[in-house]
């Protein structure tokens, strides 16, 4: 007897801890390799998105209803699980040439090359609808990123996008979202 009641409790305790996880977001939507894509920031990158689209079809006067068709919504969120994916890929590749301290200054300094002072707190806010350092994070960082492997190859004499369809196609996907598959090169709707 006491032993089944030690397992209904630790089976409500693993149950609840599973759903404290879900309403907080922290669980994976999809794998890449062992590195996972959580809820959360997946989220947040596609309302960013979402919102950046928005401003911008108002800006240029274009009709805003566009971005709220279902189609529209289900790209932005195909797009945003591949630049994620992308990457976590770019990330693992320069950390094979690169010790990591080295990729962080690296980063530093090619985000100094774009001041604060051209990107105002306000812009960021209104554009993306999050802070400055976030943005950084998942805005800036990852291209940053981008850039410096991009420079790499160049000196190397490789062309980037034939590298990257070789990284794509080694890479181990699964993605857990519901509407969405790796074909081994990209996310698509299924």
């Amino acid at each position: 007897m006491k032993h089944k009641k030690k397992l209904i409790i630790f089976s409500v305790l693993i149950v609840g801890i599973i759903v404290v996880f879900i309403l907080l977001g922290i669980y994976p939507v999809a794998f890449v390799g062992i590195k996972p894509i959580i809820a959360n920031d997946y989220n947040k990158n596609y309302s960013s998105s979402l919102n950046y689209y928005e401003k911008a079809l108002k800006t240029y006067a274009q009709d805003s209803q566009v971005i709220k068709a279902d189609e529209a919504k289900q790209e932005i969120k195909r797009a945003v699980l591949d630049n994620l994916i992308e990457d976590i890929l770019i990330n693992r590749e320069l950390k094979k040439e690169i010790k990591q301290n080295d990729l962080n200054t690296l980063v530093e300094n090619k985000i100094s090359e774009i001041s604060k002072s051209q990107i105002t707190d306000k812009a960021v806010e209104t554009l993306y609808g999050f802070s400055f350092d976030e943005f950084k994070k998942r805005v800036l960082e990852p291209q940053a990123k981008k850039e410096i492997l991009n420079d790499r190859l160049f000196l190397a004499s490789i062309d980037f996008d034939e590298k990257m369809k070789d990284i794509r196609a080694q890479a181990r996907v699964m993605i857990f979202l519901a509407g969405f598959e790796w074909n081994g090169k990209e996310v698509i709707v299924k």
